[in-house]
């Protein structure tokens, strides 16, 4: 067992705090071997709304309040075309028919970087499977994918507070640079 550091959220403190690692689940560790990591379909749109659902129960209080709508959650998944949007890859951790991690990746071009750059947009893996290396494969399946599709990058954007993704983050081979985010809801016709 690893003696790095781990975070949790802390809800009265409002931020990730420095935690003991939990033990891992002997049945959980030797299910891991089942463990499948492949594009999600049309046909994963129960299971996805299910692994967001659990995400949302489990722990409410690291989620965005335009998150946490379950219907219009639903509605999303449900209006999902992958042929739409075929720069977008949804990624998922599948465990005995259950979808316990996910990991959005989107291509786009960057013109003054000449070629193909790869964001991942969400990553997320289930409080109770953390720890055995799901995210860590659902990133390396994203970068292939971004390899394969000619891409220079792979960015993303986590928050400075967020101290368990920036860990993860660096682990996968990221390098952190200080940013700031902004973002506009757009309005639509």
């Amino acid at each position: 067992m690893s003696t790095k550091r781990w975070y949790v959220w802390n809800g009265v403190k409002n931020r990730f705090v420095p935690a003991k690692r939990p033990p891992q689940d002997p049945k959980i560790a030797k299910a891991m071997q089942r463990l499948k990591i492949r594009l999600a379909t049309t046909n994963d749109r129960q299971k996805l709304f299910n692994f967001r659902r659990e995400a949302i129960e489990t722990e409410p209080e690291i989620w965005l309040p335009d998150e946490l709508d379950l219907n219009k959650i639903r509605k999303n998944i449900n209006e999902w075309e992958p042929s739409e949007y075929p720069n977008n890859f949804i990624i998922v951790a599948e465990l005995n028919g259950k979808i316990i991690g996910f990991l959005h990746l989107t291509i786009c071009y960057r013109l003054f970087n000449g070629g193909p750059s790869a964001w991942v947009e969400d990553l997320f893996v289930l409080k109770n499977f953390r720890g055995y290396k799901v995210g860590t494969k659902l990133m390396e399946f994203a970068k292939e994918i971004a390899r394969e599709k000619g891409c220079k990058t792979l960015k993303l954007i986590v928050g400075l507070e967020n101290l368990a993704g920036l860990r993860f983050y660096r682990q996968c081979g990221f390098k952190t640079i200080k940013v700031g985010l902004a973002t506009m809801k757009l309005k639509t016709q």
